[in-house]
């Protein structure tokens, strides 16, 4: 399965944080977007910056808030990021299970412990994604089987009759032939733009002429003249409807 890169803020002490950002160094795909210490940093951090998609929270931050109370008022404004509580006490799985909280660590804790509470906030990532898609994955077949969902994809191509499937992070090659992909994907989205390219119209950035650019990746796609007319239209029924992700 496509493993979701974490773009994490730290809230805590700036002792905490330096220690945190040293561990968090020796675990792959965690980017660190901030640290803050205090809470009215960290309410506003995450309602300013939607892209930031995990959090590492001290119970023993300061602020007219609590750490606690600071995440129940994220909830309440729908932001609901996958978060780990830091706390020196002893606090029931029950109690931390109810506000939503993926995991507890209590200090002092070891790299190998905090590993396990990053690889919950990335399960908790991926299920998001599995409910957010309709419970849809895409599956890339070539000496292993990756899984995708479908918004993780830009789009799939077939080139010399091999098929080619584009994410943000590259291209990948795949066994399954374009033709079983457009099947599986005509009701999420997908369209032809010539009768080898299928396209994600959710990760369409803007459209020049017949190219086709995308959102926060480089790669083009191409629009064939016989299937530009069509292809435009299904687009502007797609933004129309308001469908756009």
């Amino acid at each position: 399965m496509n493993e979701p890169t974490l773009k994490m803020l730290i809230v805590g002490s700036d002792e905490q944080s330096s220690m945190l950002t040293m561990l968090l160094s020796n675990i792959p795909n965690v980017e660190i977007i901030e640290a803050v210490a205090t809470t009215k940093d960290y309410v506003d951090r995450i309602i300013d910056q939607p892209d930031i998609n995990a959090v590492l929270l001290s119970h023993t931050i300061d602020g007219e808030l609590n750490a606690i109370e600071a995440y129940h008022k994220l909830r309440l404004h729908g932001r609901m990021v996958p978060t780990v509580l830091i706390t020196n006490q002893l606090l029931s799985a029950s109690y931390v299970a109810d506000l939503g909280i993926v995991d507890i660590l209590e200090t002092p804790f070891t790299l190998e412990r905090l590993k396990i509470g990053v690889e919950k906030q990335r399960w908790s990532i991926r299920q998001y994604q599995f409910i957010s898609s309709g419970g849809l994955f895409v599956p890339v077949v070539s000496n292993e089987i990756q899984l995708f969902t479908p918004n993780d994809i830009l789009f799939i191509e077939s080139i010399n009759r091999t098929v080619y499937v584009h994410t943000a992070k590259g291209e990948m090659e795949s066994k399954i032939p374009i033709k079983v992909y457009e099947n599986y994907l005509m009701y999420h989205d997908f369209v032809l733009t010539h009768r080898s390219c299928l396209i994600n119209l959710h990760q369409i950035e803007h459209i020049h002429e017949n190219i086709i650019r995308f959102k926060h990746a480089t790669q083009t796609a191409v629009i064939t003249e016989d299937k530009k007319a069509s292809f435009t239209k299904q687009f502007q029924i797609f933004m129309s409807k308001g469908l756009r992700n």
